[in-house]
């Protein structure tokens, strides 16, 4: 078909010239590409210019991660007189192959954000949970006057006890104990239906799950999700160990820059066990953190910051923004290698049903203006 070729040889010169040490030939053994690797061209069609037949390399089938740095070669009939140098590390995709990969990597956002916990609604969850981790959802004991009993040990599966353990006339609001667990339910399945289609969601799950998928063990996939959203470019890197473990994401900005997402979790004023908070602690305790990241994130390794403040009560979220932005401008002169702090923070909020909320993120990056590079796209820019 017309719409696969991309390339149509002109004259005796190859098509392409790359960075490999093979050759792609037409079956007439005329060179299309000299320098060929097939881990470089995927869905690539070129006409030969002796015989008129369409040579198009393989697919990249569903592959663990994406290539960075690619061109995108659009339909063409145009014949084309002189090789395209690709650099080395480039890899060439089709049209329709790019469209098919961004397909099959983008997140997911769910048609609807809204959970009715029901007992049905819990099983889901625990079954969920055991079809991608692998084993089954640790059973937590419930304690009476103990409600947060357990949410350490294990947090989706003291959700799913607490919530199972209501009376029929319960509300997800009714109370923080009974708010923070549908908080929690209600995160992993909205994290199973925005990244188990996937190739590497068992990692992703096997990572969550190292945390007892609460919030923080969330908060990554949900700030990746955030940032593909606002029309950036995200990859994962490769899983490490086994069954998997996925270390951040990366933003890549340009062509080809990949920018590193360091996570860091930011538990020590979290409700219900952390400390209390005013002002002025919160400042102090952004104003390390931040200097602290200096160590991974610098001039020589620039990377995004991102942080995971987990559950919370009202005014907490405003005032923790207040403070990292505050930090930020003290400190961005500093350290230029850092693009932004992001405060990812996943909320709830209460639906006219009782045993219903909606889930979503609270997203909130908070720029280096002095960051040398180029930046995370906004929305609206």
């Amino acid at each position: 078909m017309a719409s696969d070729i991309h390339f149509v040889q002109g004259g005796g010169e190859p098509v392409m010239a790359a960075a490999g040490h093979g050759i792609l030939s037409c079956p007439c053994g005329n060179t299309l590409i000299s320098g060929y690797d097939p881990a470089g061209f995927y869905a690539v069609g070129i006409q030969c210019a002796r015989c008129g037949t369409v040579t198009t390399t393989p697919s990249m089938g569903q592959v663990p991660h994406t290539p960075v740095a690619v061109i995108v070669a659009e339909p063409s009939a145009e014949p084309r007189m002189a090789p395209m140098t690709i650099p080395p590390g480039v890899t060439v995709l089709g049209r329709a192959e790019m469209d098919r990969l961004a397909a099959l990597y983008r997140p997911v956002t769910p048609a609807d954000n809204t959970y009715r916990l029901s007992a049905e609604r819990l099983d889901e969850a625990a079954a969920a949970y055991e079809h991608h981790v692998g084993s089954a959802l640790p059973i937590i004991a419930c304690r009476t006057g103990e409600p947060f009993h357990g949410l350490r040990q294990h947090a989706l599966g003291w959700a799913v006890a607490h919530l199972g353990a209501q009376p029929e006339d319960w509300s997800c609001t009714q109370d923080n104990p009974t708010a923070n667990a549908a908080l929690h339910v209600a995160a992993f399945l909205h994290f199973v239906a925005t990244w188990s289609h996937h190739p590497l969601f068992p990692a992703m799950a096997a990572t969550a799950a190292e945390r007892g998928c609460d919030l923080h063990g969330l908060a990554p996939f949900g700030a990746a999700h955030c940032i593909n959203m606002m029309g950036n470019r995200i990859n994962f890197p490769a899983p490490t160990g086994y069954p998997g473990h996925i270390d951040g994401f990366n933003l890549i900005v340009g062509a080809a820059d990949i920018i590193p997402v360091h996570t860091e979790v930011f538990d020590r004023f979290e409700f219900p066990l952390g400390r209390a908070w005013t002002p002025a602690s919160l400042l102090a305790a952004a104003t390390a953190t931040i200097e602290a990241a200096q160590a991974r994130i610098n001039i020589r390794h620039p990377g995004l910051l991102l942080l995971s403040p987990g559950s919370s009560l009202a005014g907490f979220d405003e005032a923790l923004i207040k403070a990292v932005d505050a930090a930020m401008v003290a400190l961005g002169r500093k350290n230029r290698g850092l693009m932004a702090t992001v405060l990812v923070v996943l909320r709830l909020q209460p639906t006219p049903d009782p045993k219903a909320i909606r889930f979503g993120y609270g997203f909130f990056p908070l720029t280096n203006r002095h960051y040398r590079g180029e930046g995370l796209a906004q929305p609206g820019r």
